[in-house]
């Protein structure tokens, strides 16, 4: 962990343990992580320390990316966080939160709906979890990459299916703030269905600026750049 961002999040996971009462991941913090292999572990922990300290003291949300899945059995069972592979909503600073990495928003683009059911069989768990864990990291790395430049070309779209998401949302399931990720596109977006207010959060990539969102027990909701 000796690049800038890393250090940056080292930082504010120890500031978080005087700070916060919940911390949530959003999925995509590491470059690959997949299943529970040795490799991993080795690779990242320096990160896993500190979120290991920071569960001592308030609870941890990690909901899984596209770059990281596969997570419950070393991050649940060894962390002891809560690991959620799809949307959950709950209740913070007197706010309805929906939090999810945002990789299911886009129904329309079946090519990668259709891989990311496929890298969540049970065969093909089995498989990662069973091969060298070397091997799983350094095909994840490839995998990773190509990732990186197809997420990218989606950029001018993203803002706009993440609004129609939002709206089409909140018309069925009403909340106060929606935060997502996935995109690393940076939106804000203000709006209102049935004269109830929404917003919708996406804070995107660490890579632009090392960043992060705080929301407040009295409802107070603020970036903040490292």
């Amino acid at each position: 962990m000796a690049s800038p961002t890393g250090e940056a999040l080292l930082s504010l996971l120890k500031r978080a343990q005087k700070e916060a009462s919940l911390f949530v991941i959003l999925g995509d913090l590491f470059d690959i992580w997949v299943g529970s292999g040795q490799a991993f572990q080795k690779e990242y922990e320096p990160v896993i320390d500190a979120l290991r300290e920071l569960r001592k003291t308030c609870s941890v949300y990690y909901f899984e990316g596209n770059h990281d899945f596969h997570l419950e059995k070393f991050w649940t069972k060894e962390i002891e966080l809560e690991v959620f592979s799809g949307p959950k909503e709950f209740e913070f600073g007197g706010m309805k939160i929906r939090a999810e990495h945002g990789d299911e928003v886009n129904r329309q683009d079946h090519g990668y709906i259709f891989l990311r059911w496929f890298l969540r069989t049970s065969p093909l768990k089995f498989l990662i979890e069973n091969l060298p864990s070397s091997i799983v990291l350094r095909v994840g790395r490839r995998a990773s990459k190509v990732s990186r430049q197809y997420t990218s070309g989606l950029k001018n779209r993203s803002i706009e299916i993440f609004r129609e998401y939002a709206q089409d949302l909140a018309e069925t399931h009403p909340f106060d703030l929606l935060l997502t990720g996935h995109t690393h596109v940076p939106d804000d977006f203000t709006f209102k269905i049935k004269g109830e207010t929404s917003r919708l959060i996406n804070l995107g990539s660490w890579f632009d600026g090392p960043h992060y969102l705080k929301v407040s027990s009295d409802g107070n909701v603020e970036r903040i750049d490292i």
